[in-house]
């Protein structure tokens, strides 16, 4: 039998949008994000197999997966001009987001989140970054020079936060970098109870 694949692109105008948020409704998988600060648009999307329901406002572009036993795969491309807001809801699992190039704003992602790779921007201010209980295989890049706060619940395993290592489980883990207090643009980080293989580094 031979299978066919039909890719859906989707954009939206930049307009006079002045910040953006992008909001996943229902889980994510199987998706890069990346940044392009020349682009005129809001953001632009290209999907293979079936496409889930993206939907604008404003500046805020909804995207809602729907449950298919279907393989797909996904890339957005975030407008670099405009600052940024990232929610997902219900979790992120083979997701990996390039955000070098970005004003973020906040990251926050519930539901648990596996196998997934941030790229995080130099930050402008403290950024709160928030993902959820059961988080697994998980690396947060940060810029080099960039401070950050991690607490993360208890139970947690195979822990790395630049030098510091956590190999078995125990109470709640809260470490800083010796200049966190002292540099106002800087991440705080918080990972919920029970997780593992989460690596946060430069």
């Amino acid at each position: 039998m031979r299978t066919t694949t039909t890719a859906h692109e989707l954009t939206a105008p930049l307009g006079s949008v002045h910040a953006g948020r992008l909001v996943f409704t229902r889980g994510v998988s199987n998706l890069t994000i990346v940044v392009d600060a020349s682009m005129d648009e809001l953001y632009r999307a290209r999907f293979d197999g079936r496409m889930p329901e993206v939907g604008v406002h404003g500046g805020t572009v909804t995207v809602r997966y729907r449950p298919s036993l279907l393989p797909s795969r996904g890339e957005i491309t975030l407008s670099g001009r405009v600052p940024w807001n990232i929610t997902g809801r219900w979790g992120m699992s083979h997701v990996v987001a390039d955000l070098e190039d970005l004003d973020l704003g906040g990251l926050v992602i519930s539901g648990g989140c596996s196998h997934t790779a941030v790229r995080l921007p130099r930050p402008r201010r403290s950024v709160g970054v928030r993902i959820g209980g059961g988080a697994h295989d998980v690396e947060l890049v940060r810029p080099a020079g960039v401070p950050v706060r991690v607490r993360i619940g208890g139970g947690s395993s195979k822990l790395a936060i630049d030098d510091f290592r956590l190999r078995a489980g125990g109470g709640k883990t809260d470490w800083r970098s010796p200049d966190y207090d002292l540099i106002e643009a800087r991440y705080d980080i918080e990972i919920g109870a029970g997780a593992s293989e989460v690596t946060v580094r430069t």
